[in-house]
C-alpha cells in the first residue's frame, strides 16, 4: 500500500505502507504514463516520509475545522490531533487536484464499499481509506507487491479468501478485495479495540504495532508517533486518514466535491475456460477496454479453465451465457492449450520448444515441482495448440545451434541475426568464454508469452 509516494502535483499523491510488513527487496513498478492511474510512482521525488514532514510542517498554520456532523466523521471519532489539522491543510493546498481526482473517482465504488461495510457492522468512514491507498485504482501496485484498491500484499489476501495466481489476481476485483479487506479491518479492530491503531495496524502490520505497544508502554496511536515508535509512513498515514474523512464530510467548505455514486450495469456470468476477454468483447459486442475495465482481475485477459465468472454489460449478458459452455471451443487464437505428457517429456524440453521457462508452466498449472509433470499427466501451456505440434517437432533444431570447429561467438550471432550480447544474453556466457564443439547454444529469443486478448 503505497500510493502517497510521489510529489502529488507532478506524478499522485498518496503512498502507503501494505497491509502487511513488506518484503525486505521490493520489485520496482513499472513505467506507466502520468496521465492514468497507472502513473510511475518510482520516478516521484519523495515518499511518504517527506508527506509526513509536510504535515510537521503544517503544524505551524492549521487549518481551521468546522462541526463536522455528517455520517462518515459521525462513523468514527475524529481525535484533536494538530496533525490531522495540519494534513487537512496540505491536502486543502498542495495536494489538492490530486485529492479531489480520488474523490471524484470514489463514486465509482462508494455504493459498493457502503453496503460491504454496513453488512460486517463498520463505520462508514472506512469507505475513504481507498483514498490514501490507491486513489481507487484496481491496477494500482506498489513497488513493495501490494494490489489493488485496498493494496493488499499476496499473503494477507490469500489468508482472506481471494485468489492470487498465473490466471487470477483477485485484490483487482473492486468487489471481491473490499469484502476481504472490511474483514481485515473487522479483525483489527477486534485485536486493539482502538481506530488509530487498528488504522496503523493495516498499514505497518498488526505484530509491529503490537511490538511499539509493548516496548514503548505507549497506550495510543498518537503516544507511538510522538515517540517514533512507528514508521513515519505510518505515522503519516493515520492523520492523513482522518483528513480525508473530515473532508469528505464536508468537502465544500475545503473547496472539494464528491463524485457522484455510478452504479455499473454489467451482470455476473458463468463462463467455462480458458477463453479471451477480448473475444468474449466480440461476442458482447462491446470494445476489448470495457470488458477488461469489468473484469481488472484476469491478470492475462483469460479466464483460466473450468468454471469463472465475467462481468457483461447487462443487455449482452444474456446473450453469452447461452454460449457460456462452448465459447472456450470457439476462441480460436487464444494462445493456451492442453497438452498431456508423454514418455521421454520433459518441462524442459518443453519450455525449451516453446520458448518460455519452467517456472512460468509451473505456475499456469499451480504445481511446486517439475517432479509432478510425470507421464500422462495434462498441463497447459502458453502457446496455440496450431502450433505446438511444430514447435516440439523441431525444438532442437529451431532453439539451439550445435558450435563447430572454428566457430565464434560473432560468426554464430551473426548467423543467427542476433548480436554478440544477445547471445551472451541468452546464453548466461561470461566475457571471455570460450567455446568447444559440440556445446549448444540457444539462439531463439524466448517468444512474448501472450494469452488471447493480452
Amino acid at each position: 500500500m503505497k500510493l502517497l509516494r510521489g510529489y502529488l502535483l507532478s506524478a499522485t499523491l498518496l503512498s502507503v505502507a501494505c497491509a502487511t510488513t513488506p518484503p525486505p527487496k521490493p520489485a520496482p513498478l513499472p513505467a506507466v504514463p502520468a496521465s492514468t492511474m497507472h502513473a510511475d510512482f518510482d520516478s516521484a521525488k519523495r515518499d511518504y516520509d517527506e508527506v509526513y514532514a509536510q504535515i510537521l510542517a503544517h503544524e505551524q498554520k492549521p487549518a481551521d475545522l468546522p462541526v463536522v456532523d455528517v455520517d462518515a466523521a459521525k462513523s468514527i471519532p475524529v481525535p484533536d490531533q494538530r496533525a490531522i489539522r495540519s494534513a487537512v491543510s496540505l491536502f486543502s493546498n498542495e495536494l489538492k487536484s490530486d485529492i479531489q481526482t480520488y474523490l471524484t473517482r470514489s463514486g465509482k465504488y462508494r455504493a459498493l464499499i457502503e453496503k460491504t461495510l454496513a453488512d460486517l457492522g463498520l463505520p462508514m468512514g472506512i469507505a475513504y481509506l481507498p483514498v490514501i491507498e490507491s486513489g481507487y485504482s484496481p491496477a494500482m501496485t506498489s513497488r513493495s507487491g501490494a494490489h489493488g484498491i485496498w493494496q493488499f500484499m499476496p499473503d494477507t489476501a490469500r489468508e482472506y479468501g481471494l485468489r492470487v495466481d498465473w490466471w487470477v489476481d483477485e485484490r483487482a476485483d473492486p468487489e471481491l478485495s473490499t469484502r476481504a479487506a472490511a474483514q481485515y479491518i473487522k479483525d483489527l479492530y477486534h485485536q486493539f479495540n482502538d481506530w488509530p491503531l487498528t488504522l496503523a495496524a493495516y498499514n505497518c502490520g498488526p505484530g509491529r504495532v503490537r511490538r511499539a505497544l509493548a516496548d514503548t508502554g505507549a497506550t495510543s496511536f498518537w503516544e507511538l508517533a510522538d515517540q517514533g515508535a512507528v514508521p513515519k509512513e505510518t505515522r503519516g498515514y493515520v492523520p492523513t486518514f482522518y483528513a480525508t474523512i473530515i473532508i469528505a464530510a464536508d468537502p465544500s467548505s475545503y473547496g472539494f466535491r464528491l463524485g457522484p455514486s455510478v452504479v455499473t450495469d454489467a451482470k455476473a456470468v458463468e463462463v467455462q475456460g480458458p477463453v479471451s476477454l477480448r473475444y468474449l468483447a466480440s461476442v458482447a459486442k462491446v470494445d476489448e477496454a470495457t470488458m477488461k475495465e469489468l473484469n481488472p482481475e484476469y491478470r492475462r485477459g483469460v479466464l483460466p479453465p473450468g468454471r469463472s465468472t465475467v462481468r457483461i454489460p447487462a443487455k449482452s449478458a444474456e446473450a453469452v451465457a447461452a454460449r457460456g459452455a462452448t465459447l472456450k471451443n470457439e476462441d480460436e487464437n487464444i494462445a493456451i492449450c492442453s497438452f498431456t505428457m508423454r514418455q521421454g517429456d520433459s518441462l524442459k524440453r518443453l519450455a525449451r520448444a516453446i520458448g518460455t521457462d519452467i517456472d512460468t508452466i509451473l505456475a499456469m498449472n499451480n504445481m511446486s515441482s517439475p517432479k509432478r509433470a510425470r507421464e500422462g499427466v495434462s498441463l497447459y501451456l502458453p502457446v496455440r495448440a496450431r502450433e505446438l505440434g511444430g514447435l516440439l517437432a523441431h525444438a532442437d533444431d529451431n532453439v539451439y545451434y550445435a558450435v563447430r570447429r572454428g566457430d565464434t561467438l560473432y560468426s554464430i550471432a551473426k548467423r543467427h541475426h542476433l548480436s554478440v550480447e544477445e547471445l551472451m544474453d541468452l546464453n548466461d556466457l561470461r566475457k571471455g568464454h570460450k567455446l568447444h564443439a559440440g556445446e549448444k547454444l540457444r539462439v531463439t529469443v524466448p517468444r512474448a508469452l501472450t494469452a488471447g486478448g493480452m
